[in-house]
């Protein structure tokens, strides 16, 4: 199973508004000439160049130019085109509409798509709710939380067996252990 973050913030609970995603924070103006420097949530950059406007906050702003230096994203947006303009944007989450993100391969999903979703064993005990995603380097872990306790899966192929977005249900096949003994 690949993983396809988003926004940490993302992984901390599920979003109301599933059209507009959580893709960078604006740090601080860049330059003179208006440009904004947005540390990305994203693995891929592209979603950036997919993106015909930037909300910040909660302001939208149509994309002039987007370029990628040092791992952050600099964009100049209409009617931002000084550094006292740019700075006004500092600190904001930058979003975006779910359609600019890139297309999926089959059994890829995105995070924010996985947060929320129920948790049941293939022998049908319901574990819970994925409450959150941590990177590890190795795999990433699914944190499945129910009645104040929490479960650790490793999202691997051997422990997803299914996942369906349109019944918002994970199917999975512990490891032996992973599930504490009540």
């Amino acid at each position: 199973m690949e993983r396809r973050p988003v926004t940490p913030d993302s992984t901390k609970q599920r979003r109301p508004d599933r059209s507009l995603i959580v893709v960078g924070q604006a740090v601080k103006a860049f330059g003179i000439r208006g440009e904004i420097k947005i540390i990305p949530f994203t693995e891929s950059l592209e979603v950036f160049k997919r993106s015909p406007a930037l909300i910040f906050g909660e302001s939208p702003h149509k994309v002039s130019k987007i370029r990628i230096h040092k791992g952050a994203v600099l964009a100049s947006l209409e009617g931002i085109d000084t550094r006292e303009r740019a700075e006004q944007l500092a600190g904001r989450l930058v979003k975006t509409e779910e359609t600019n993100l890139p297309p999926k391969k089959e059994g890829e999903y995105y995070w924010f798509e996985l947060i929320g979703m129920k948790v049941v064993t293939s022998a049908g005990l319901y574990l819970g709710e994925i409450a959150q995603i941590t990177p590890t380097g190795a795999n990433d872990v699914l944190h499945v939380t129910a009645a104040g306790r929490e479960i650790l899966l490793p999202m691997t192929d051997e422990v997803i067996v299914h996942v369906d977005t349109e019944k918002n249900t994970m199917i999975v096949d512990p490891l032996e252990g992973l599930i504490p003994d009540d």
